[in-house]
């Protein structure tokens, strides 16, 4: 590994642990996130803290940490330097040694450097989400996004570095998902409802 590819990892991955959700929770009055609702310390658990206004920045910084971050490495050692970048932001956000290495789900981090890095391939893929997201849910366009975006970045950009990167990443995220759940199922918590409360009927 050379010095260019190390500073890549390390930038990207001290990026990764700037834990922006918890600390503009808590300046709205939440301390942690990871010992509110669905205990995930992201976006979509101070949304439902906070509110969509005030979790707005938490939506921009954590996609443009990781953006910065591929940043970086594209400019010290090109594509090859973006995507370890990319890889340590991700691992980062969810590892974060800021946080006793309990941080969130990484999906905007995903978001975030895939601008970067794949920016063509992101355009099916965000498509992808609002039709489904417009069909169903929230939660389904982001599996089928999740699904669309190797395949987009294959098409556009071919079996490269970027395809190998993207399939792994999100296999890592996915994975990484799939073990939160089950661990907020063991503790009888309901993602989609975590604060047990039962909807308005008309």
């Amino acid at each position: 590994m050379n010095w260019e590819i190390a500073i890549a990892v390390v930038v990207g991955y001290l990026l990764g642990c700037i834990p922006f959700a918890n600390l503009i929770a808590r300046r709205n009055g939440i301390d942690d996130l990871r010992d509110v609702g669905d205990r995930n310390p992201g976006y979509w658990n101070a949304r439902g803290r906070i509110g969509i206004r005030s979790s707005i920045p938490i939506l921009l910084l954590d996609a443009a940490k990781a953006a910065a971050a591929v940043g970086v490495g594209m400019l010290l050692a090109g594509v090859e330097g973006g995507v370890v970048a990319w890889a340590a932001v991700v691992v980062g956000h969810m590892f974060p040694v800021t946080m006793r290495f309990r941080g969130g789900r990484g999906v905007l981090c995903l978001a975030g450097g895939a601008l970067v890095l794949v920016p063509l391939a992101c355009i099916p893929a965000a498509i992808t989400l609002l039709l489904v997201r417009w069909r169903f849910d929230f939660a389904r366009g982001i599996q089928a996004c999740l699904i669309v975006a190797p395949f987009a970045v294959w098409i556009i950009y071919g079996a490269h570095i970027e395809l190998y990167a993207t399939v792994g990443l999100l296999t890592f995220v996915g994975l990484r998902s799939a073990l939160a759940d089950r661990a907020l199922k063991r503790a009888g918590i309901d993602k989609n409802n975590p604060d047990g409360v039962q909807p308005d009927v008309e």
